[in-house]
């Protein structure tokens, strides 16, 4: 899993704990059950809470809510961040180190903020000479992404990019540049792969789009809303429900 796609799976995903959620104002709960989920094959079982208002359900309307804790998805995350910059190292070519992650969600937007290590090695000019360190530097990425909604999908755009306290050269092939386009080319592939911009299943088969989606902190805890909204009745519901209890929630394929 690419560097992006590991950062930005924290906050689409949509649960990996067990949630106590109050619900949205005028929302009611119509289901609480741990299920099955995998969303960018990582199969495991949570406990989801989703809600709707009830009184646009009556009137042909459906907005819903799920509400889920991903603390400890997060965790995971920040894990497979590491082991993504540790395994990503080639004998010809870019090398990476980085110290501990930090991920986090300030004001509905994604942060994460490493010390990074990018090095260039070079077997020469057909690649099978002796490996030699051509380039070396170090510096301390911080990234905040916005995650928002636009025509009913999940996009990510990003916000504020800064690299400091930089060591080695930067002249020819600068760690900013590299990493920048890292970032720049992920986030495009992000934004264009149904996967990540439609809501999942079964709500996708159903007609829902994404109305908003939050991060809020609660007692050190991470709590997602995202909300969904298409047109249906109860009906709708039911068929949600059973296909939850039976397939669990999936990406689109």
């Amino acid at each position: 899993m690419r560097l992006l796609s590991i950062i930005l799976m924290a906050f689409a995903t949509l649960a990996f704990a067990q949630v106590q959620a109050d619900a949205p104002d005028g929302y009611e709960k119509f289901y609480d059950a741990p299920t099955r989920v995998n969303m960018g094959g990582r199969p495991v079982v949570a406990e989801i809470a989703l809600f709707a208002d009830m009184d646009a359900v009556s009137r042909g309307r459906l907005d819903i809510a799920l509400v889920t804790d991903v603390t400890s998805f997060i965790e995971d995350t920040e894990r497979d961040l590491e082991n993504w910059v540790a395994t990503h190292r080639q004998e010809c070519g870019e090398r990476w180190a980085a110290g501990k992650p930090l991920i986090g969600f300030p004001k509905n937007a994604i942060r994460f903020a490493l010390n990074l290590e990018y090095e260039y090695w070079n077997c020469g000019w057909n690649g099978k000479g002796n490996p030699w360190r051509a380039i070396r530097e170090t510096g301390n990425i911080d990234v905040t992404i916005i995650p928002e909604i636009v025509d009913g999908k999940l996009q990510a755009r990003l916000d504020d990019f800064t690299l400091d306290q930089r060591t080695g050269v930067n002249k020819y092939l600068p760690l900013e540049f590299v990493t920048r386009r890292i970032l720049e080319s992920e986030l495009a592939e992000l934004n264009d792969n149904p996967k990540f911009y439609r809501a999942p299943q079964p709500f996708h088969g159903e007609g829902f789009e994404y109305q908003s989606i939050d991060a809020d902190r609660e007692n050190g805890r991470v709590v997602i809303t995202a909300q969904y909204t298409a047109d249906g009745g109860q009906d709708a519901l039911d068929r949600i429900v059973d296909a939850l209890l039976e397939d669990g929630i999936v990406s689109e394929r």
